[in-house]
């Protein structure tokens, strides 16, 4: 039986050009938080559920996602749109790479 599978958020595709085709890149996404709190979507609505863990002085960012093709030639990234359809948001401060 296959499962059920539904995303919150829209995947995220970039078209990339201007690139030296024979260097090196790498594709990250760094996620800032819009303040302080947690979040849960509850009855088709998101609810602060509280203050977020680690936000820690010198915390300026959420976490940062690299995209798992990194680092890749120039080339790759130009050859076709770079889209971030295996990101994975949590509301743990170590939440294991997502």
């Amino acid at each position: 039986m296959a499962s059920l599978h539904s995303r919150m958020f829209p995947v995220l595709k970039v078209s990339v050009s201007g690139l030296d085709p024979s260097s090196m890149y790498s594709f990250l996404l760094d996620f800032v938080p819009a303040d302080g709190c947690r979040w849960k979507f509850v009855n088709g609505e998101w609810v602060a559920a509280g203050r977020a863990e680690g936000r820690g002085e010198g915390r300026s960012h959420g976490g940062i996602y690299i995209h798992p093709d990194s680092p890749n030639f120039g080339a790759h990234w130009m050859k076709a749109a770079v889209t971030f359809n295996k990101v994975k948001l949590t509301n743990k401060v170590n939440g294991g790479g997502q």
